[in-house]
């Protein structure tokens, strides 16, 4: 097995590790057992468990970002793009356990040194490309400040949803990620239709 090779097997079994049972119950000696390796062998490839733990973010962050960036690509309508970052976000909760488990683990109990790798190597992309859409789709006086409160609606639907399917009645949509991106469109749209106006007026 090559060291890329190597790598790459750790990060995704450290990452479900760490995902699953907390960084406090996860060891070095831990990961390097499920790997089948040496704990000398694993200190070769990180230098410490923090660095494994930002490594591992990093490594299950990052590829949903290119996800994207390719999917709204070629699209031009501020609408369209909206919703497909909404469908992107709710869908990586909602199908993606250990990437979900990591966002809320580190939005709990995350240290500022990790949280600020977080915001600096992995999480600014797609929050800038969500402000840019925000800046072409919404009235808002603060595109960073709405692009925030969109991230908090789908992560709180995402904490709640097994809760909210038996608040009033049984509603097994409300745990569905399409349910959440047509919510979250709907609550956003008048603000959409206000720029709209505006433009129209001083058109």
């Amino acid at each position: 097995m090559s060291v890329s090779d190597s790598r790459e097997t750790i990060l995704s079994e450290a990452s479900r590790l760490f995902a699953s049972k907390g960084y406090s119950s996860v060891s070095m000696r831990h990961v390097a057992e499920h790997v089948g390796m040496t704990p000398a062998n694993l200190y070769y490839h990180f230098k410490n468990k923090e660095d494994l733990i930002r490594e591992s973010l990093a490594f299950v962050f990052i590829g949903k970002t290119q996800h994207l960036e390719d999917i709204i690509r070629d699209q031009t309508d501020p609408e369209r793009r909206f919703t497909l970052f909404v469908s992107w976000f709710s869908r990586l909760l909602f199908e993606d356990d250990i990437f979900a488990k990591l966002v809320c683990r580190e939005l709990l109990d995350g240290d500022d040194r990790r949280m600020e790798f977080l915001a600096k190597n992995v999480l600014q992309r797609p929050f800038s490309i969500l402000v840019n859409i925000i800046e072409d789709f919404l009235e808002t006086k603060d595109s960073a400040l709405s692009a925030a409160s969109v991230v908090g609606m789908i992560l709180g639907h995402y904490q709640l949803a097994k809760v909210l399917q038996h608040l009033y009645g049984n509603h097994p949509e409300y745990g569905h990620p399409d349910w959440i991106t047509a919510h979250v469109l709907d609550e956003f749209r008048s603000r959409a239709a206000a720029r709209s106006d505006r433009s129209d007026v001083h058109g």
